[in-house]
């Protein structure tokens, strides 16, 4: 069989790694201004890849601006290819809806510079979530190019979504680099083109192989075009093509009968034959919290607060404009976060460093949209039949109608509060804290419409706040009783099913001898499970709103490894862990804020919550679903790579249930988590901190080989202290019975408060319902380009469903569009009632004309 070796010039960038973002920009301007001097002086040098994504272009540019015509002649041109992402992101931690925004930006920047490739390339993530198919196909790509999380597949594949969407795949197999090292030298370089194609021939079921001729920061070569004329003259059946991956792609699938490949279903996560690196899941958890901050401002506020506020007739379109704006750079403050190397943690400490100030201006840039956003709709709100000249307004982002807790700031004083609807009913409230300025209150806003607000009104009154100060450490409500045990440990009574869980925040610490990618034990590991000394428990609020216990703890760690890293050191520090465990009134959800002064390192903390079910798998969160996994292991794995490991990666929440009844854990950017099988019953774990001092090692059982440069990253051992966030949600059936609590609990209420106004909306609106529950909204937001609103939502469930959808007000047009907000059919509704055949776990989006 004759071959033809089409081999891809390229580079992969890691934008900030083993260096800061400004010295690997200043090898990125030496790539690209010796890219462009190869192409002008070597018209048979036709192409060269910028690893698909376009921040590249932003970060040469703003150094070297005189050349953008130049660079863009040659993107346009087709010789140099660009996109389809902004940045490659890590896919199990950017939130889904980041992940749209980063291909929405990708390709806008890869249009104006003349062309967008049409291929999913995503060489490096740390394995993949299983709905890339779909929102690939949302942008029009219909094929993807990766390496890791497969392993003895062959390098042709289709690749099927949940929602059965489907993309043609390349499989890497021997990596984005297996062409890199090919020398000048006429002879070596025949070598390594033989190695190359012998390694791939067997797996490939096509006469086209694939050499990727590039890899980390790898400039392009003057000399590769003589090397390829040079080889083709001696190669025997085979022909070297510089070529492009989009061609190579075509001239396989031309080659092929799709329908008779093998197909891969779902997320990729094996380690078998490449890096699949786990660990980044905890490493420098901090990176984790800020970025879901950062996400649910976005995503959950400051999106939906400007899409409401621009359907408005009363929208200034100036201030929208100015405000959209404002949107579109926090978004890139954030997307500049979320390459793998930096929101894995898994870099130099001033890597992480720099991102808080990312991290900052994001969230301060959100947060002046959501002000601006939230104060012009409260503005419009009627609440002149509200009963005090105090008056306030709770804002819902999530389903509907919603009863949750509230804590607000008030100015000046008062004995005690009086908050009431506009029917006048009363709602659970206290006082809460006292200072100069003025008060704290918690109240329970009871029935806030979805996806929308509900008005009150406050009265400061003379009576004395009475409190009840609890007496011994019991929460209770209509739904949930918590007894705190004598060790610190809880017992949850859930009233409706009857279920018990004991033992619950358990905490448990181990040693690791890892780095940054990968948790390793040492072999003769020390696990702490008790603290040192009989906790203190004490109440800190016993009001008629909500109940607060606080319970402090002081556990006596290793202080690090044995000087042989195998075995954790005789010494200890102290290490106190205080939980504040917060029950609200008709709310079936126990809140839980833990935190911990760190002063051990390369160790694992985790909280741990036994469960009586006994189960083979359980439910978590993922990107526009949620998965199943198994709590086994594959048993023969001597000849793997990396050894797969029992932790997985959630978005916001797992669960552990055996149908009739189950438990659901809840948490704020803590995204690993492991379910233990038990004889008596599966336990969730949760990791809280996984502190190690080492970039990457070499010297632990648990990877082969290096991830990375050997490089000491004291920061990442994560000293001083930390705070984490979580919660209990035991229910009946299944995990479809609690996740709106788990999305409750992710996004918080918030309050605005106004003065007494004639408005012209109501005093309690909703801006959107949807039912069933099966669809969960995840995007409202103006369109990238004009006016329409926005909306996008996806069938969590396994089954089709039949949606309905309300708007607040009529809009003139409205239609199905792709990810991408480009037109595909036209929707009509009857009676204000938007009516949608959503396939099982089908991403849909909705656009309407104002």
């Amino acid at each position: 069989m004759h071959y033809q070796l089409y081999l891809v010039a390229h580079t992969h960038w890691d934008r900030e790694w083993y260096e800061p973002f400004a010295v690997f920009r200043d090898r990125l301007v030496a790539l690209i201004d010796l890219l462009l001097d190869i192409l002008a002086r070597d018209p048979q040098y036709r192409y060269f890849m910028l690893d698909g994504q376009t921040v590249v272009l932003e970060d040469y540019l703003e150094i070297r601006p005189e050349r953008r015509a130049e660079l863009e002649a040659h993107i346009r041109s087709g010789r140099i290819l660009v996109g389809p992402w902004y940045i490659l992101p890590d896919e199990f931690l950017a939130s889904p809806e980041a992940i749209v925004r980063n291909l929405l930006r990708g390709h806008r920047i890869a249009q104006e510079f003349g062309a967008v490739m049409r291929v999913g390339y995503i060489p490096d993530p740390f394995g993949h979530i299983g709905q890339v198919p779909q929102i690939l196909r949302g942008f029009g790509i219909d094929s993807a190019c990766l390496r890791r999380g497969l392993d003895d597949h062959p390098c042709e594949l289709v690749w099927e979504a949940p929602d059965e969407s489907r993309v043609f795949l390349i499989y890497l197999r021997d990596g984005y680099d297996n062409a890199a090292w090919l020398p000048e030298d006429e002879d070596g370089f025949l070598e390594g083109v033989r190695r190359a194609t012998d390694s791939l021939r067997p797996h490939a079921r096509t006469p086209y192989l694939l050499l990727m001729h590039g890899t980390d920061h790898m400039q392009p070569r003057p000399w590769l075009t003589r090397a390829i004329a040079q080889a083709n003259g001696k190669l025997e059946a085979a022909q070297i093509v510089q070529a492009t991956l989009p061609d190579y792609i075509q001239k396989v699938r031309q080659h092929l009968d799709e329908d008779a490949l093998p197909i891969v279903r779902g997320e990729l996560r094996s380690p078998k034959r490449h890096h699949l690196l786990p660990g980044v899941l905890s490493t420098r958890l901090w990176i984790k919290q800020r970025n879901a901050q950062g996400e649910g401002l976005l995503e959950r506020w400051a999106e939906p607060a400007l899409a409401w506020a621009a359907s408005l007739n009363s929208a200034n379109r100036a201030e929208i404009e100015r405000d959209r704006s404002l949107l579109r750079q926090a978004w890139v403050h954030l997307l500049n976060n979320q390459p793998h190397d930096s929101i894995c943690g898994c870099s130099i400490d001033q890597v992480h460093r720099e991102m808080v100030i990312r991290f900052d201006r994001s969230q301060e840039l959100a947060q002046r949209v959501i002000a601006d956003g939230l104060a012009h709709i409260a503005d419009q709100i009627d609440t002149s039949r509200l009963t005090s000249e105090e008056v306030f307004v709770v804002f819902n982002p999530t389903t509907g109608p919603r009863s949750d807790g509230v804590e607000m700031e008030l100015a000046g004083g008062a004995e005690a509060v009086d908050i009431r609807d506009e029917a006048g009913r009363p709602v659970p409230v206290h006082i809460v804290g006292r200072s100069e300025p003025g008060l704290r209150v918690a109240f329970l806003a009871e029935g806030v419409p979805s996806y929308g607000y509900k008005a009150y009104a406050l009265q400061r009154i003379d009576r004395i706040d009475t409190s009840p100060s609890g007496q011994t450490p019991h929460l209770e409500n209509e739904y949930l009783s918590v007894e705190v045990e004598r060790d610190g440990r809880l017992t949850l009574h859930d009233k409706v099913t009857g279920v018990h869980f004991p033992q619950l925040n358990h905490f448990v610490d181990g040693g690791d001898r890892g780095d940054e990618y990968n948790f390793c034990p040492p072999p003769n590991d020390l696990l702490i499970e008790r603290p040192s000394q009989p906790p203190t428990v004490r109440w800190l609020e016993n009001g008629p709103a909500r109940q607060v216990v606080e319970i402090s703890t002081v556990y006596h760690l290793p202080a690090t490894l044995s000087q042989d890293r195998r075995a954790r050191s005789e010494d200890t520090v102290e290490v106190p862990i205080t939980s504040r465990l917060t029950l609200w009134q008709s709310v079936p959800r126990l809140d839980i804020q833990t935190m911990i002064e760190n002063r051990a390192q390369d160790h694992r903390l985790r909280v741990h919550f036994p469960t009586p079910f006994r189960i083979e798998q359980a439910h978590a969160e993922g990107a526009f679903e949620v998965v199943e996994r198994s709590t086994k292991l594959p048993t023969v794995t001597e000849d793997w790579i990396e050894q797969p490991v029992p932790t997985a990666p959630m978005r916001g929440f797992v669960d552990v249930s055996d149908g009739n009844a189950g438990l659901l854990l809840a948490a704020r950017g803590l995204p690993e988590y492991e379910v233990i099988p038990g004889p008596r019953g599966a336990t969730i774990a949760l990791t809280l901190l996984r502190c190690v001092g080492w970039l990457s090692r070499d010297d632990f059982p648990c990877r082969r080989g290096h991830a990375g440069p050997m490089l000491e990253t004291p920061e990442a051992q994560c000293l001083g202290g930390y705070s984490f966030e979580y919660a209990l949600i035991p229910h009946a059936g299944d995990w479809r019975d609690a996740f709106q609590q788990a999305h409750a609990f992710a996004t918080p209420l918030r309050v605005v408060t106004i003065t007494r106004y004639p408005g012209g909306l109501p005093s309690a609106l909703s801006f959107l319902e949807i039912k069933p529950r099966e669809l969960v909204v995840s995007a409202i937001k103006l369109a990238e380009e004009g006016n329409r609103l926005i909306v996008r939502l996806y069938n969590v469930d396994d089954r089709p469903i039949q949606g309905r959808l309300r708007l607040y007000r009529r809009f003139s047009h409205a239609w199905r569009t792709n990810l991408n907000e480009e037109i595909l059919t036209e929707l009509s509704p009857q009676d204000d009632v938007y009516t949608l055949a959503v396939r099982s776990h089908e991403i849909v989006t909705l656009a309407f004309e104002p």
